[in-house]
């Protein structure tokens, strides 16, 4: 069913769970993984600056690529160098080069506003994308704790 798979990583803890998604899904299928990391940086006056080292990058994208051939998943990957605002662009575009069946990604990304459950990137990619996209979560931190189950306040139905 899913031939090949792109799966988009960055450097945020979300992002860095989609790792063991795509070995699952990859080792289920006998699928192949391409691992995208896409730099996006942006222009100034005068010149273009990334928040994202050329090297870290690439230590991110080698680092995956190496955990998924690991496990025995046929795997490459590569960094690409995107303007601002077209992340989910190349995502898509990347995906429809490489004959992607399935696209993985995290539900979050970089972004500093915590109460979207969803990134920007992977909604927009979602919108974009002609092919299914597996949006991988981490669990999801409760901070409060129920005292009893919320089922046993229901009282039992009497027939």
């Amino acid at each position: 069913m899913f031939r090949r798979i792109v799966v988009a990583i960055d450097t945020s803890e979300y992002s860095l769970r989609v790792i063991p998604t795509a070995i699952e899904v990859a080792q289920k299928f006998h699928s192949d993984v391409y691992v995208l990391h896409a730099c996006e940086h942006d222009r100034g006056h005068a010149v273009a600056y990334s928040e994202d080292s050329p090297a870290g990058a690439m230590r991110l994208v080698a680092d995956a690529v190496k955990v998924l051939r690991e496990e025995g998943v046929v795997a490459g990957g590569q960094v690409h160098d995107v303007a601002a605002g077209h992340v989910a662009k190349d995502i898509v575009e990347t995906a429809a080069e490489f004959e992607a069946d399935l696209i993985v990604m995290g539900s979050r990304g970089l972004s500093d506003v915590q109460g979207i459950l969803l990134g920007s990137v992977t909604h927009k990619v979602i919108q974009l994308a002609p092919i299914p996209v597996l949006v991988a979560r981490g669990p999801i931190p409760v901070k409060v704790k129920a005292q009893q189950p919320a089922m046993a306040s229901i009282p039992a139905l009497a027939y």
